[in-house]
């Protein structure tokens, strides 16, 4: 095998294991961002604000 072609096979190894949409960094953030958004959809509701403030009057006396 000659130079060159060491030099495809090697390049073209590293594209294939590049392949995807998001990187490391795009799929915390996206991750990230849902997790936040399902916390905020989840402590807006009425019945699970009602329970958080039960709860806190309870620890804090």
């Amino acid at each position: 095998m000659s130079k060159a072609e060491q030099i495809l096979s090697n390049t073209s190894r590293a594209s294939r294991r590049k392949q995807g949409f998001l990187g490391q960094r795009g799929r915390f953030a996206l991750l990230s961002l849902t997790v936040l958004l399902l916390l905020f959809v989840f402590f807006t509701q009425p019945d699970v604000r009602a329970a958080l403030t039960s709860w806190t009057s309870l620890i804090s006396g």
